[in-house]
């Protein structure tokens, strides 16, 4: 019994001290991270938004960063995966001075309130071994092209699309190295999918750049007009161009379309013209194919019946 209270008695007094020394352990810890240090370290920094004109070859670097400061504030810097140890800067927020050829270059000083903010830093903290902060880029070969959506749509019952998909810009200047762009007629944006659409579309796209392709405008913004559409017919004369003397059976043809609850009024049998070709007329045939030559742009066609008529040559008398 003398034994195991002496055990229990030397068991306190071991877990005493050691509480004591864990406390001692933090105060130093403490004290050793309120004090000051000056530390310099690596720090990737990734270049963005550069102009469209000039293709970067260098696009991340590492500098020599140096940190006046804390243990505390330095802790958030190694506690920082190497990974994450990156900071961005924007081309477009920083004078660039071009040095060379294929050399530009800005002020470090432009990039101290960018590591400030991620470090969680005062720039008064911060100062770097390089005056500058230098990029190699290229200069690009360039082309004007068209725009094309790259849509797949599709629209609610009795509603369709007023006019054509409206883009603006609907061409853009093309940068990239002269191989790449010799043979590009046109440029696609990004592919967009809506279905069963009931009301207008109002939406920005991405242009598809690939490889080392950049544009002088990366968005695209894409009006898409809806109405609500309605089913009529229209009757048709068929026009006979040629100097044959042909009579058509039947003279008419009956043309199905669609057309928005605003146009339905203005559009007329006259809005459409329908011809035959008479290249085609020959002796064991006597039916000639029907052509839509014209029709309002405004509209859908969804059939015409027939697609061919008969007809027979009448013969001009002769005084």
């Amino acid at each position: 019994m003398v034994r195991k209270n002496n055990d229990s008695q030397a068991f306190k007094q071991f877990s005493s001290m050691m509480i004591f020394v864990v406390i001692a352990a933090l105060f130093w810890l403490l004290i050793k991270l309120s004090s000051n240090y000056t530390v310099t370290e690596p720090l990737t920094i990734n270049i963005k938004d550069t102009p469209a004109d000039l293709v970067l070859t260098n696009g991340t670097q590492k500098i020599k960063v140096t940190l006046s400061t804390s243990g505390f504030e330095l802790l958030n810097y190694y506690f920082k995966p190497s990974s994450k140890r990156k900071v961005d800067i924007s081309l477009e927020e920083v004078p660039l001075h071009k040095d060379s050829e294929s050399t530009y270059s800005f002020s470090s000083s432009y990039a101290k309130e960018k590591i400030a903010n991620f470090l969680t830093l005062e720039p008064s903290e911060i100062s770097f071994d390089e005056n500058r902060i230098i990029l190699n880029m290229e200069q690009l070969d360039s082309i004007r092209v068209k725009v094309i959506p790259n849509a797949d749509l599709s629209y609610e019952k009795q509603y369709n699309r007023i006019g054509k998909i409206q883009l603006t810009p609907d061409s853009v200047t093309i940068y990239g190295p002269k191989n790449e762009i010799a043979e590009i007629d046109n440029i696609y944006t990004e592919n967009f999918t809506f279905r069963n659409i009931n009301q207008n579309i109002d939406i920005n796209i991405p242009l598809k750049l690939e490889g080392m392709l950049n544009a002088d405008h990366k968005d695209i913004n894409v009006k898409i007009f809806v109405e609500k559409y309605t089913e009529a017919v229209a009757n048709v004369p068929i026009i006979n161009n040629s100097k044959e003397n042909l009579r058509l059976f039947p003279d008419k043809v009956k043309i199905k379309y669609i057309v928005s609850l605003t146009d339905y009024n203005i559009i007329k049998e006259n809005s459409f013209k329908v011809n035959i070709d008479t290249a085609d007329i020959n002796p064991e045939n006597n039916y000639l194919p029907i052509y839509l030559t014209d029709y309002p742009n405004n509209t859908r066609i969804l059939s015409i019946e027939p697609k061919e008529v008969e007809y027979i040559i009448i013969e001009k008398n002769e005084n």
